[in-house]
């Protein structure tokens, strides 16, 4: 449960940073860009520690030879990425329509 905290506080640190940004520059597409590459980073770091971006034998080959906390600590990398990914992109296309 504390993990979860961590991930939902950073997660809406950075969209904060992101927000006050485009208020204080006064450019909300540079808010955009900067949750939309946030979320691009996250979902491709997710992705490629998830396994997705190889086959299904490479990764079974890859995977009986990983320890147990080495599958666990990325495995919790992937959560916190998915979970940043997400809600920078949530956000990015929350502002975009509000300012269309």
């Amino acid at each position: 449960m504390v993990e979860i905290k961590k991930i939902i506080i950073s997660s809406f640190i950075i969209m904060c940073v992101s927000i006050v940004l485009g208020k204080v520059l006064n450019n909300w597409v540079l808010s955009i860009k900067i949750c939309g590459s946030i979320a691009l980073v996250c979902f491709g770091l997710a992705g490629t520690l998830n396994g997705s971006s190889i086959g299904k034998t490479r990764f079974r080959s890859a995977s009986s030879i990983d320890k147990k906390d080495d599958k666990v600590v990325r495995s919790k990398i992937t959560n916190f990425a998915m979970v940043i990914g997400l809600s920078n992109t949530i956000l990015a296309v929350t502002i975009f329509f509000l300012i269309k």
